[in-house]
Order: structure tokens, then sequence, then C-alpha cells
């Protein structure tokens, strides 16, 4: 069931790559330049949203680079939103406006960006692999690495 759901996630997570993608591409345009800063911003906004967990850990510790990190991370949550909303919007609805197709754009949007933020904290879990001192693989590992 844990596989499933990371499957699930994942498949989710390309999705919303290519939404972005796709959204930035129809705002910009479709010229060599603009696909490839596309391309780039997607997939850096797609790693910064799934460096949550460890950019939310670094806020932890304050300092000015901890800020920074947690402001880029809510710029890259925003683009990703709204870019995201343009690819679906334009792939899926149309553009045709009404309260059902508007309520349905908003859940996948919502469920897309959250993609990569949950396979930031959710992959451990899914594939099984605990965190902390207590780890028995960790703990074989760092002591055959002795060795």
């Amino acid at each position: 069931m844990r596989l499933f759901v990371l499957s699930v996630i994942i498949v989710a997570a390309l999705w919303d790559i290519y939404t972005v993608l796709y959204g930035t591409i129809s705002v910009l345009g479709e010229g060599p330049a603009q696909i490839f800063a596309a391309t780039l911003f997607s997939l850096f906004v797609f790693g910064f949203l799934l460096s949550t967990r460890r950019i939310i850990r670094f806020r932890t510790r304050g300092g000015l680079i901890s800020g920074l990190l947690l402001f880029f991370w809510l710029i890259s949550l925003f683009y990703n939103f709204y870019t995201a909303w343009i690819g679906n919007n334009i792939l899926l609805a149309r553009d045709e406006r009404s309260v059902a197709k508007i309520l349905i754009l908003i859940g996948l949007t919502l469920l897309g960006t959250s993609a990569p933020i949950l396979l930031s904290t959710l992959w451990r879990w899914a594939l099984g692999i605990s965190e902390g001192k207590n780890n028995p693989q960790q703990t074989k590992q760092h002591v055959s690495s002795r060795r």
C-alpha cells in the first residue's frame, strides 16, 4: 500500500511539473529561450518544493540564509500554484468558465502543487525507512563504514 501511495504522489508530481512548464510557456511564449527558461524554472521550483522538509528544518536555525530559503520557497509555492493553474486551465478546462470547472481546477491545482511537498515528507515513510538513531539500517551502515 505504501508503494502505491508513493507511486500516485510521484505521478501527481510529474503532472505538476508538466502543468507548471505548460503554464509558464503559455505566459512567456514558445520561442527557444522561453522554452528553456520555462523548463529551467519549472525544474527549479519543483526542486525547491521537493526540498520543503529540509527548508523547514533549516528554518529553525534562524539567520539570513534560512530566511532567504523560506522566502524563495514561498515564491516557488506561489509560482507553482499560479502556473499550474494556467496549465490545468488550458489543458483541462479549455478556458471555459463554470463553477464546477473552477472548483475542479482549484482541487487539481492544489493537489498537484502539494505533490512535491508530500514527496519531501512521505518518501521515507513509503519506503519504510525510519529516521533517527534507532534505525538498524543506519547503524549497520555506520558500523560497517568504520571497519
